[in-house]
């Protein structure tokens, strides 16, 4: 399989992200109810459910999801008398606004820059820069009676005035070092100062529904130089094959094979070349104040296996 199929989209970042701060929410808010007792005491998989992002504004296609996933077994109920729905439930829907933040919201780093990944272990030279993303972020709670989505929707809204509670780290897959993915985590915050909830109706009498939306921001890192497949087709130039070129019949412009056309002239890229990237320190000494002698840390350029060894203060 290929090693850019393992590692996290950044939509699926995102995802990953924002429902650890909605079960961050769920041992945060205090039940008010008996319901909201049973909510925050339910296995995690019955009682925060991730929809897809063509259920957001719909809560009858989320209702319908969660039936035919019977969210009572995700629960821990395998009986099977009764409805296949557990309430109250939490869903949520991510979706991606194409528009970009505004400058004075966001300022990116469109240029590359060279840096090293802390969370890399072969501390590699690599490039990155930075696009500015923002995402609507929607949930729906659904309870049997009107005084749980009432104390949720209350608490909800309370949870993001706390200011450490509207910033949380996105942890993004940027790269390998061997069979190791290398994530890195980069800040995202909800962006409204207030937020405001909403009634929805499923069509049910014993159904009450609230729906409450915030939008995210944060900038996205891309990486180059830490073994991602990509690697050597970003910003690299384009390849003289993907050309209009002078191979085959007819009218002559037809893709790879000969000679370019007159005229077409690959374009250059703009990003340190991939023989430059990708180095890293194979030997270095750490001293600590407190203690006699140095640890020197070597690594093997072509097992990168890590060795440490104690050396005396003049050892050359």
């Amino acid at each position: 399989m290929s090693k850019t199929k393992r590692l996290l989209t950044p939509l699926e970042s995102i995802q990953m992200a924002w429902g650890l701060k909605l079960r961050d929410f769920r041992q945060w808010c205090q039940p008010t109810t008996q319901a909201l007792f049973d909510w925050k005491s339910r296995r995690l998989e019955g009682a925060i459910v991730v929809a897809r992002t063509s259920m957001m504004d719909d809560v009858e296609a989320m209702l319908k999801s969660l039936q035919e996933n019977q969210n009572d077994k995700a629960s821990g109920d395998t009986s099977e008398s009764g409805t296949s729905v557990y309430l109250p439930v939490m869903m949520t829907a991510i979706s991606a606004i194409e528009t970009p933040p505004d400058f004075d919201q966001l300022i990116p780093q469109p240029q590359w820059m060279p840096g090293v990944v802390p969370s890399d272990p072969l501390q590699r030279v690599i490039e990155f820069r930075t696009t500015p993303a923002a995402y609507r972020c929607q949930i729906a709670f659904f309870a049997p009676d009107p005084h749980s989505v009432s104390a949720i929707s209350n608490q909800f809204v309370n949870f993001f005035k706390f200011e450490a509670k509207r910033q949380f780290d996105v942890f993004y897959e940027i790269g390998f070092a061997g069979e190791h993915i290398i994530r890195d985590a980069w800040n995202f915050r909800v962006v409204e100062n207030s937020l405001y909830p909403d009634k929805a109706d499923a069509g049910l009498k014993n159904m009450h529904i609230i729906t409450v939306d915030c939008n995210i921001t944060g900038l996205e890192p891309i990486v180059v130089g830490l073994g991602a497949e990509w690697d050597n087709v970003t910003d690299t130039g384009e390849p003289e094959s993907s050309l209009p070129s002078n191979a085959g019949s007819g009218s002559g412009n037809t893709t790879g094979g000969g000679k370019p056309l007159p005229g077409f002239k690959p374009l250059p890229g703009h990003r340190t070349p991939s023989d430059v990237l990708g180095k890293y320190v194979i030997e270095a000494d750490i001293k600590d104040t407190d203690l006699q002698g140095e640890t020197r840390v070597s690594i093997d350029p072509d097992t990168h296996i890590i060795t440490q060894t104690q050396v005396g203060d003049d050892t050359p």
